[in-house]
């Protein structure tokens, strides 16, 4: 049995760098194998690494809304299978090469693969940036296999995750030996956090970029792993690591003008050397993750119930847009819809930021019970975005009202970042917090995705299933 992970690995897998020369372990005719540690570094500093992301884990959330689906029409196009939660959502090549999560993470693991296992017998550099760069690859590596089994495998769960199906393990980079096994949850979660503690200790505590992965970047995927898996404790510990190294947050009183437009409400915009355009430039990304195509969900609608969560004063309001159109008429008008950024659009990362490591550290201290302190990360959030003249401190001795707000805040700080899915996930059947979600029509109708529901985990792609691959129900 070959490796097929990737429907074509050996046409496709590599295309993720494109861009660059391409790296095989076997070398076949036009191929080149790295010989410098150099050689090496260039893969891990692609830019390519960077756009690791399908939009596709934002149109299974429930903060988006898309008003062109009907049901029952062009049921085979890939917005329609994501929306209405289809068993199968990608279905043709041109899906897996360029949305399939499956394809995309196991194209750059291949890449991570490469370097580990060739840099040590790569020439001209010391051993101590030898030992940077596989830690870099290491954590990239973690990266890649968080996406995957947060999306094809069930929920972690302590009692089950010894028997509930993991994801193919690979290391090797060579194409022609024997795929692993599906394995376990708890193996791949394993793996994942050795790959991150394994990798951190030899980073650097900061990097030139944020595009690089460095300490406390890492730090804050390790935080965002041990919450998916609802282990509060670990999830607060790494996020404060990573606050040590970096606790910036952006007073968005000092970032916004407002705009009102003769039709609709006014709108909060970038003013004038924002630091929003350039996620380089912006100092609370710990690293920099973009999707496919950079602006991510830029244009696309948000659901109805999500822009109710922002308060009026909220200034995250900066990244909803009010929806126009003409209608017939000389001037358009609000259609009482919002759009993510809109018109005044700009690049955004997906990866870790430290207002997420705030909400993850009060998130795991609430969950301990320790609302005092739990609160004090939540209100340093909230008093950086909310207006100054209406800002209160939120005050609380009743956990489930603390943690309630706490999940309303990630609704709205991370919209769009790539994690509402996973938030989904985890809290869908959870006793004090379970949801039944829904995606709205245009006619007013909604389709439900209940608690538990197998639709919370992806299908494999077809093309991957062997005898060893065993598909999803």
């Amino acid at each position: 049995m070959k490796m097929k992970i990737l429907s074509t690995l050996a046409g496709i897998g590599i295309l993720l760098l494109s861009s660059c020369e391409k790296y095989l372990d076997i070398k076949p005719k036009g191929y080149v194998i790295p010989q410098t540690v150099e050689e090496y570094e260039r893969i891990l500093n692609n830019a390519k690494m960077t756009k690791l992301l399908s939009d596709g884990i934002e149109k299974l959330a429930d903060d988006f809304y898309n008003p062109e689906l009907v049901k029952d029409n062009r049921i085979q196009e890939v917005d329609y299978r994501l929306y209405f939660w289809l068993p199968q959502p990608y279905t043709t090549p041109e899906d897996y090469s360029y949305y399939s999560y499956w394809n995309i993470m196991y194209a750059a693991i291949y890449q991570y693969n490469a370097i580990l296992n060739g840099i040590d017998k790569a020439t001209g550099a010391t051993e101590e940036r030898k030992k940077i760069a596989k830690a870099k690859a290491l954590v990239g590596r973690s990266i890649c296999y968080f996406y995957l089994a947060n999306l094809y495998c069930q929920q972690y769960n302590e009692a089950s995750a010894t028997s509930d199906s993991g994801i193919p393990l690979v290391t090797s980079n060579d194409i022609t030996q024997k795929l692993p096994t599906r394995g376990t949850v708890k193996q791949t979660f394993d793996f994942i956090i050795k790959g991150f503690e394994e990798g951190i200790p030899n980073l650097p505590v900061t990097s030139l970029t944020n595009f690089e992965i460095n300490r406390a970047g890492a730090y804050g995927w390790l935080a965002r792993t041990y919450l998916s898996m609802n282990k509060y404790k670990e999830a607060a510990l790494a996020a404060e690591e990573a606050l040590k190294i970096n606790n910036t947050l952006v007073d968005y009183n000092t970032q916004y003008a407002v705009f009102q437009p003769e039709e609709g409400p006014a709108i909060y915009t970038p003013k004038n050397g924002h630091i929003f355009t350039r996620p380089i430039e912006q100092p609370e990304n710990l690293n920099i993750v973009y999707y496919g195509y950079t602006r991510g969900m830029a244009f696309q609608y948000i659901a109805g119930e999500t822009e109710l969560l922002f308060e009026p004063k909220d200034l995250r309001r900066i990244n909803l847009v009010p929806s126009y159109i003409s209608n017939g008429k000389p001037y358009a008008q609000w259609d009482k819809k919002y759009m993510y950024m809109g018109y005044s659009s700009y690049e955004y990362s997906a990866g870790p930021a430290t207002p997420e490591m705030h909400l993850i550290k009060a998130e795991g201290l609430a969950r301990n019970g320790q609302l005092t302190e739990a609160l004090i990360p939540l209100n340093l959030l909230r008093k950086n975005r909310i207006a100054a003249e209406v800002y209160q401190p939120i005050i609380s001795t009743n956990k489930n009202a603390v943690l309630d707000i706490i999940y309303k805040e990630r609704r709205r700080e991370l919209l769009f970042k790539g994690l509402r899915w996973f938030d989904m996930r985890r809290l869908n059947s959870d006793p004090d917090f379970g949801f039944t979600a829904k995606h709205e029509l245009s006619d007013g109708t909604f389709i439900e995705l209940t608690p538990s529901s197998p639709r919370y985990v992806l299908s494999i792609p077809d093309p991957a299933i062997t005898d060893g691959i065993i598909q999803n129900p």
